[in-house]
Order: structure tokens, then C-alpha cells, then sequence
């Protein structure tokens, strides 16, 4: 007799169906989320925070852009736009094409403003290139080209440099200031600094005399820049000081190596 064997698949301990609690849970929970995002969705878009103002960092007195200049170049969308939406890099873009930005600074302040900082170039000399363009040289040895030349201060001109090649501009603008802008030679003024291979380096400067005058002098400063920057003021002082007391008016003066200076002075004098 056969035997026959019925087979009952086994119930798992414990096993519960889903309830129906955990589905009207989660859509709950999606409900919220839901209504939150639509929330935040329709204060982004609240007149509240629609741009209304761009406040412009003070320009330094001397810095040939206005504030009114610096809006108008932004050209923000002032009352079209909530700062949410607003765009910060064709602002950037616009006021970076300008030759006298050098960088700019832009920022949201909510509710409803944008604020622009203008990293200003401050220029050291003006450059005559050897192709004739003029350019400003910058402290960092960069330089900028303005064709309207709209620099409010007076600047010296340098020549026989290129402004490819920065490292020595750099040392340029070191030596400039330290013969120039330290003081060390009182009421010494700098008109142009020019260099040439043949001829070395040589500036012609203004120095004030004794008749309250200001008598210009070439001064010859050796061959490069590196010896000039080795020639001591001290001596260039005193020689000026004497020469000046006197009112006497020099042509030329030879610095050589600093230990023995050669004057010529003006006929007439």
C-alpha cells in the first residue's frame, strides 16, 4: 500500500500583515515635506525680499570711478528681482570689464539688498612701451591699459621696460619707492625713469632750492637696476641739500658707486 505524504508549507512566527498605520504615516510625512517646500517656494518669491537697494562700499577720493559709475556699470535689476533668483556673476562680469576694476566683491543682504566692495587699482608710474603703447604700472608689477588716461594724480613715466615681464617691473616699483617715497631725500620728485643697454638707467627728477624754487637734474644711476639699488641716498642727500642751500642749479649728476658723485651744474650758475 503506497503512503502518501501531504506537505503544509509552515507559517512564520510572528509574521503580521502590513498596517495600514505605517501607510497613511508616510503619506503623511510626504504631505508635510510637500507643503513645506511649497511654503518656502512662495516666500522666495515674497515682495519682501524683491532687490530693492545696492549699497556700493566707499571709492578712495583719488579713484577715477563714482558710486554712480559703479551702479551704473552693476546695471542690478532694482525692484524686478528677488534676491533669491538673482543671478551675482553677470553683475561680476560687467564690472570686471572695466580697466580700473580690478576685482569685485558681491553680496546678498536679506532681505532686499546687494552690496558691491570694487578691489581698486592704484597705479605707480605710467609705462611707454617700445611699441608706443602707454599703460599703468601697478605695485605688483601688473599693468592696465586706459586710453582716457583719466588718473587724477600725477604720476612718473618710465620707459625702456616691457610690461611682459613683471619680475623686473616689480623691481621697478621697489626702487621707486624706496628712492622716491621713503623721505629719506626731502622734496625729491621723480618725472621719468628710463632705461636703455647702452646708456644704463637714468631719471630726471625735481629737487627744491634754497629760492623756493624746484630745479630739475638728470641723475645718472648706473648701468641696471640692481646697481642703482645699491648706491646710498645718504650721499645723494647731502649733495642735494648743499647744492639746493646754494641754489645752485644742477644739469646732471653721476652717482657712479655712490662713494664719489660728480655735479655739473647749469651755465650761468
Amino acid at each position: 500500500m503506497a503512503n502518501v505524504y501531504h506537505y503544509r508549507k509552515p507559517h512564520l512566527m510572528n509574521s503580521k500583515p502590513p498596517s495600514k498605520v505605517n501607510h497613511w504615516y508616510w503619506a503623511f510625512a510626504i504631505l508635510v515635506l510637500a507643503g513645506i517646500g511649497f511654503g518656502v517656494k512662495q516666500a522666495t518669491r515674497s515682495s519682501l525680499f524683491i532687490l530693492k537697494s545696492v549699497v556700493v562700499e566707499p571709492l578712495s577720493s583719488n579713484y577715477p570711478l563714482s558710486r554712480e559709475q559703479v551702479l551704473d556699470m552693476a546695471k542690478a535689476p532694482v525692484g524686478l528681482k528677488s534676491l533669491f533668483d538673482l543671478n551675482l556673476k553677470p553683475i561680476e562680469s560687467r564690472l570686471l570689464d572695466h580697466p580700473w576694476v580690478k576685482g569685485v566683491i558681491v553680496g546678498k543682504q536679506f532681505p532686499g539688498t546687494l552690496s558691491l566692495r570694487v578691489v581698486e587699482r592704484e597705479p605707480v608710474a605710467l609705462m611707454n612701451e617700445p611699441n608706443g603703447r602707454v599703460v599703468y604700472l601697478e605695485s605688483d608689477g601688473g599693468t592696465f591699459e586706459d586710453r582716457a588716461l583719466v588718473y587724477p594724480v600725477e604720476l612718473p613715466m618710465i620707459t625702456g621696460f616691457l610690461s611682459q615681464d613683471v619680475e623686473t617691473l616689480k623691481k621697478v616699483n621697489d626702487f621707486i619707492r624706496a628712492w622716491f617715497g621713503s623721505g629719506i631725500v626731502p622734496g625729491l620728485k621723480l618725472s621719468t625713469l628710463s632705461y636703455d643697454e647702452r646708456l644704463g638707467l637714468r631719471a630726471m627728477v625735481s629737487y627744491p632750492m634754497n629760492n623756493q624754487k624746484q630745479m630739475r637734474t638728470i641723475l645718472e644711476l648706473g648701468m641696471n637696476l640692481e646697481d642703482a639699488a645699491q648706491l646710498p641716498m645718504e650721499h645723494l642727500r647731502k649733495v642735494l641739500t648743499y647744492i639746493g642751500s646754494r641754489s645752485q642749479p644742477a644739469s646732471k649728476i653721476w652717482l657712479g658707486d655712490g662713494k664719489k658723485i660728480v655735479v655739473k651744474f647749469s651755465r650761468g650758475s
